[in-house]
């Protein structure tokens, strides 16, 4: 995931990978909650949360409960978003974000199995085309 202020700029970024993920339902909960998780670092800022998967948004967005195995990661991402107030999810196309495809991507290939990689201020030198070919 990418985390960008109001003009595009970098503001940090975070990779990782998931283990026993069951569905593609399933790894995209675990990536909207520790996006939410991150976007707890600033909480003064109107941040927009994009995700490709439209399922997955219409359903932490539903207002019932959900009885599946997921409904308690679900229940998670509903509080995390209504707790955080300032934080918005919406769909993009994956096109739109080579960071976060190029950070899932390098966490893929990478060795850091279960680890989890932050970056503040400034981005990986490995990334930096990524961000200016996004932002232009």
């Amino acid at each position: 995931m990418v985390a960008r202020d109001h003009n595009g700029c970098f503001l940090g970024c975070k990779m990782g990978r998931f283990r026993e993920v069951s569905s593609p339902l399933h790894a995209e909960l675990l990536a909207l909650r520790e996006g939410l998780r991150f976007t707890a670092k600033w909480p003064d800022i109107c941040i927009c949360l994009e995700s490709d998967a439209q399922g997955m948004i219409n359903t932490v967005l539903s207002r019932g409960v959900d009885l599946s195995p997921l409904g308690c990661l679900i229940e998670d991402c509903q509080e995390l978003l209504h707790a955080a107030g300032r934080v918005f999810v919406v769909h993009g196309f994956r096109e739109v974000n080579g960071v976060a495809d190029r950070l899932a991507h390098y966490a893929l290939s990478s060795h850091v199995f279960g680890a989890e990689v932050e970056w503040w201020d400034s981005p990986p030198v490995w990334l930096s085309d990524t961000l200016i070919y996004d932002s232009s």
